[in-house]
């Protein structure tokens, strides 16, 4: 039974919080662990749950451009996604430095605009490892040039095609260059307190370091989110997605189509070795079945059906009787010929 407190137990307690030998605090301790910030006024449209999604995807798309940022710079690289926030996109753009290096692309068909932002740290890094230094340079706040612009663009056409190869995960998509900035202000991807999903990588390439951000609109993730939730109905817990009503046709239609070996047997009998060896033309082996019993008819050497034999003419048929089954239960008859 639960220890319950008698009278002069409760008095001594009372008397005790009164003298201020108890702390009243703490007792509330409990309650305020358990209480969360939560802002109205801007909720999270997005689950946890579904922003994982993207999480995984673009943990593949850090490993893989470590791989292909080595190959092509031939220096060591370190790629990691260190955040995944959900902003408005004004906050996002007040985040970024007054001059950076923006691509601005599309996913079709998904609506919407997205955005990569180099910082200038690893841009102009990046410049010079190209142009073979090692990176170590020191950040100048200035707008890149045209030139420099155009040296970069191997380097972020490799990045769209990263990204496009890591979305076939959750959904095909066409990503294409729209066009570069390097004043986020004139960017104008979204309205200001338009919801977006903002990305961070902190990257370390040779002696040049610095952060990548990818910033999706809500659109975009939405749109992707009900695609997966319309494919989830398509998809087998053990073996994944389904293929669709097309394709299985074509695969049914292939298999319809596939010529099977049948067989209808007689019967068996057992035969000694020494009367084996001693079997000559003209010998008669009697079979374990008597004329009136039915036939075996086996397809790829499974004994499907029950037949009655008979012959037209010179050639030899049987009657299909029944089929035979091999669950629980007696044999099923059929009507076929």
């Amino acid at each position: 039974m639960p220890n319950i407190l008698n009278q002069d137990e409760i008095d001594s307690l009372l008397g005790a919080m009164e003298r201020g030998e108890i702390d009243k605090a703490e007792n509330k301790g409990s309650l305020s662990n358990n209480v969360h910030d939560y802002n109205f006024r801007r909720p999270n449209l997005i689950t946890k749950d579904q922003l994982r999604n993207f999480e995984t995807v673009h943990e593949t798309f850090s490993r893989e451009m470590i791989s292909t940022l080595a190959l092509f710079l031939r220096t060591n690289v370190e790629l990691s996604l260190v955040s995944t926030e959900q902003q408005q996109y004004s906050e996002f753009i007040s985040s970024l430095s007054s001059t950076s290096h923006c691509v601005v692309f599309s996913a079709e068909p998904l609506p919407g605009l997205a955005i990569i932002e180099v910082n200038l740290s690893l841009f102009f890094g990046l410049i010079d490892m190209m142009l073979g230094g090692k990176g170590d340079v020191e950040t100048e706040i200035r707008t890149p040039t045209d030139i420099e612009v155009s040296v970069m663009d191997p380097v972020m056409d490799r990045i769209l095609d990263k990204l496009k190869g890591c979305w076939s995960a959750l959904m095909e998509v066409k990503i294409k260059k729209e066009r570069t900035e390097s004043n986020p202000e004139y960017i104008q991807a979204a309205p200001p307190d338009a919801p977006v999903v903002v990305l961070a990588f902190d990257a370390k390439i040779g002696l040049a370091n610095g952060i990548i951000n990818i910033c999706y609109p809500l659109p975009m993730i939405q749109a992707v989110n009900e695609h997966l939730a319309a494919s989830a109905g398509q998809m087998d817990s053990y073996y994944g997605r389904r293929a669709d009503e097309q394709t299985r046709k074509q695969v049914i239609q292939a298999l319809l189509e596939v010529p099977l070996p049948l067989a209808v047997e007689l019967g068996s009998a057992r035969i000694r070795g020494r009367d084996l060896m001693s079997l000559s033309p003209g010998d008669v082996l009697v079979l374990d079945k008597e004329l009136s019993e039915l036939m075996s008819v086996t397809i790829s050497s499974r004994a499907l059906f029950s037949a009655r034999p008979g012959r037209i003419k010179d050639r030899l048929y049987v009657r299909i009787q029944e089929r035979i089954s091999h669950d629980k239960g007696s044999p099923s008859n059929i009507s076929v010929h």
